[in-house]
């Protein structure tokens, strides 16, 4: 009988561009596991140690380095070589001490950050909001993650994490500092000049005031980074 379980590798022509894969290097990439980030935008730890890093020369030096928990994902050891990393993670690497910041570059793709001995918040945006049993106002996180809600966040906001609680909210309103994360001006920062919200026959947008000008962009595209 064929084979129906979930698929361990993609091939690298047919990989997400957010991983930034090396096209002909290989036929396959190692797949990240489902949970937390969507496959489109995040890449699996063993991938990111072998070919960002570039601490392991192979796949296999790479498992041994993730599965003797040198490699600690926003500051929990992560032994799992498919563990799905992306935007707004942290990675830091036992031996060396290192410490890096996974963000967006131009075009989409990929950027890891070192935090030269920094430590850096975390961003996160909120793209939900419920109600918890028991009363308790839960988000939603782009990470996929859920927290408990203390300071007031509404969907669209930015919660700015230290240690396991949140430190402070940066509102979405016209005037914030900005970062697009996805679509045709990735990486690009500015100011949001116009929230238009959206209705049955089109999705909400933002005007972003950037270096450069002007341009529109919906508004799942767009991370409050600043006051």
């Amino acid at each position: 009988m064929a084979r129906h379980g979930n698929s361990r590798h993609v091939k690298r022509l047919a990989a997400s561009g957010y991983s930034k894969p090396a096209r002909k290097a290989s036929t396959y990439l190692v797949k990240p596991n489902p949970g937390r980030h969507s496959l489109e935008d995040s890449v699996a730890l063993l991938a990111l140690v072998r070919d960002k890093f570039g601490i392991a020369a192979n796949a296999a030096e790479a498992r041994k380095i993730i599965g003797r928990g040198m490699v600690e994902v926003n500051g929990a050891k992560v032994t799992e070589p498919r563990y799905p990393v992306g935007f707004g993670d942290t990675i830091t690497l036992a031996g060396s001490g290192e410490s890096y910041s996974i963000g967006i570059a131009r075009h989409g793709v990929i950027g890891v950050e070192k935090l030269e001995g920094k430590k850096g918040s975390r961003m996160l945006k909120v793209i939900g909001r419920y109600l918890a049993r028991g009363g308790s106002q839960m988000l939603r996180l782009h990470d996929g993650s859920v927290m408990k809600d203390g300071k007031g966040a509404g969907v669209n906001d930015t919660v700015v994490l230290s240690g396991n609680g949140i430190e402070k909210v940066l509102k979405f309103e016209e005037g914030a500092q900005c970062l697009v994360i996805s679509g045709t001006h990735a990486a690009e920062r500015g100011s949001i000049a116009e929230i238009k919200k959206g209705n049955a026959s089109s999705p909400a947008t933002v005007t972003v005031q950037s270096g450069s000008g002007q341009f529109k962009t919906l508004v799942g595209n767009v991370m409050v980074v600043g006051a």
